[in-house]
């Protein structure tokens, strides 16, 4: 599935893994699956229905919480939020500048800022974000009974009210799904069209499980709170790519040497980047120095955080995939992601192995097919 907001993706059937170990008869929620249309010839197994008391879903277990991952995300979110507060109490401080009053203007400055965190969650606005930030429309008639129809399964098999979530389809030929916000889902209108019905159940029970996970909000959240501090790094980095062209088309323009020129642009650039972080740096060792005990952990976040937050959104993607597991879907999402397999969707990990498994927010179809199936094995 897609990396957005919050991250989700996903599909059981009897039939034969890599390894040519078969599979155990794969089961699904009590009353088993029912396909409205008959599965494509090609790339798709049989319909498999049928209850099972092993796998019969157990609704207390599966209440909206907020997992390790999603609070360990919005942990290190804080120096983006501090960061964003400071950028809009400096806004404050400006208007407030303006109107006369740099007490109470930069306050309520923040107040608000901080208040509107919460609007992000009323399901107006939600549809909005929806809309306008995702590009996703509401389903069609004909969609909205068939995208319905699996997601009343999936959430009556978790104990869910199925109607407190928002469904909607993105217009795109590509095989996704994704959970965002507080209560979206949303899959593409290709899932919707090639998928059968119990391989598009399975990629909804994940999507539930990034909900019931907290994934989808909390991601939200932490970028909500990061805007204005992502809107000034954004500004500070065009002011800068705006004077290294100007020094590169003076020094093209006096030295004719157009080589020289982009040397020099590229000398100043780095420059600039090594101060900051020797100034960073500088400030972190001063601090150690000085016995603050704060500084050595703010050390640490600062440079393991782009590490950590992919690996927290890969844990979270382990997690809705053990989530559909017990819901009954287990089989068919180890089907969709061998069906992606067979259709090169990891094709791409394999030029840049470790850059994938470092910084990428979801693991390999390969090894979540693995760690499934040992879940499987193991508990259901």
């Amino acid at each position: 599935m897609s990396d957005r907001a919050a991250g989700p993706r996903p599909g059981g059937a009897s039939g034969v893994r890599p390894d040519g170990a078969s599979h155990v008869r794969p089961t699904g929620p009590p009353g088993g699956f029912e396909d409205p249309d008959p599965p494509p010839a090609t790339g798709l197994r049989q319909r498999w229905s049928g209850p099972s008391s092993t796998t019969t879903p157990r609704p207390l277990r599966h209440r909206r919480t907020a997992d390790l991952s999603t609070l360990a995300s919005l942990v290190l979110a804080l120096p983006w939020f501090l960061f964003s507060l400071t950028v809009v109490g400096m806004a404050g401080l400006g208007i407030g500048a303006l109107v006369g009053n740099t007490t109470v203007v930069p306050i309520l400055c923040m107040v608000l800022w901080l208040l509107s965190g919460v609007l992000i969650f009323y399901r107006p606005v939600e549809v909005g974000v929806a809309r306008f930030f995702l590009r996703a429309r509401r389903p069609t008639p004909s969609e909205r009974d068939r995208l319905e129809h699996a997601w009343h399964e999936v959430t009556r098999a978790a104990g869910r009210d199925g109607a407190r979530y928002q469904l909607f389809i993105e217009d795109s030929d590509a095989l996704n799904a994704y959970a965002a916000s507080g209560h979206i889902v949303t899959v593409t209108r290709k899932t919707l069209d090639a998928m059968p019905h119990h391989h598009l159940a399975a990629v909804l029970a994940h999507e539930l499980g990034h909900h019931l996970g907290g994934h989808p909000w909390s991601n939200l959240l932490a970028y909500w709170y990061s805007v204005p501090a992502r809107l000034l790094t954004r500004v500070l980095r065009l002011v800068l790519r705006l004077v290294v062209a100007l020094f590169s088309t003076v020094f093209a323009v006096v030295a004719r040497m157009p080589a020289l020129a982009s040397f020099i642009a590229k000398v100043i650039t780095w420059s600039l980047i090594l101060f900051v972080v020797f100034f960073v740096t500088v400030l972190m060792a001063t601090a150690v120095q000085s016995g603050q005990t704060w500084a050595p952990p703010a050390v640490a976040l600062i440079v393991l955080t782009p590490l950590i937050l992919p690996w927290l959104a890969r844990r979270s993607e382990y997690r809705a995939d053990r989530i559909a597991a017990n819901l009954g879907y287990g089989h068919a999402l180890i089907e969709v992601f061998e069906d992606w397999l067979r259709q090169g969707m990891d094709d791409d990990r394999r030029n840049f192995v470790l850059r994938a498994r470092l910084f990428s927010t979801h693991p390999a179809l390969a090894a979540r097919i693995k760690r499934l199936d040992a879940y499987l094995r193991k508990n259901v």
